[in-house]
């Protein structure tokens, strides 16, 4: 019961299944979570869901064998939702953050494709937190300018 409760966790309520691209629809989810429940964009939330996130990849990679499976989406959840720490998100501003992060987390550029080398969960929530955190950056750097 409770590898079927991870691994329900693990892939974002089975968004992971979804085809083409399972990262993408993992990351949709959590725009889909901030529009309809706005208070989930916190430093709490996103903390539980960073740690959480970490036992929980390991756990699944310890029962399926299988390192950073592309049907585990929690990190790119939890990655997505740091995008957008701080800032108040519209529609601009949550589709210029879908659109950063997304960039970030396939290109994996910098210091995020190291990331990916931790051990167990943390290699695989790690590159997100990255990917998460230069597309806060950029967007906060947008909205101090007025470009979003």
């Amino acid at each position: 019961m409770l590898q079927k409760i991870n691994h329900f966790f693990a892939t974002g309520f089975f968004s992971g299944y979804l085809p083409f691209a399972p990262g993408t629809w993992g990351s949709l989810l959590m725009i889909v979570l901030i529009m309809v429940f706005p208070v989930i964009n916190n430093v709490y939330f996103l903390s539980f869901l960073t740690i959480s996130g970490v036992f929980i990849c390991s756990y699944e990679e310890k029962m399926t064998g299988v390192k950073d499976s592309g049907k585990i989406v929690i990190d790119e959840a939890a990655g997505q939702l740091i995008t957008f720490m701080t800032l108040n998100t519209g529609i601009p501003l949550l589709i210029s953050g879908f659109i950063l992060f997304r960039i970030f987390d396939i290109t994996k550029p910098l210091i995020i494709k190291k990331l990916e080398k931790l051990p167990s969960g943390w290699g695989v929530i790690a590159d997100d937190i990255a990917a998460g955190i230069f597309s806060l950056i950029i967007l906060k750097t947008a909205v101090y300018f007025g470009i979003l």
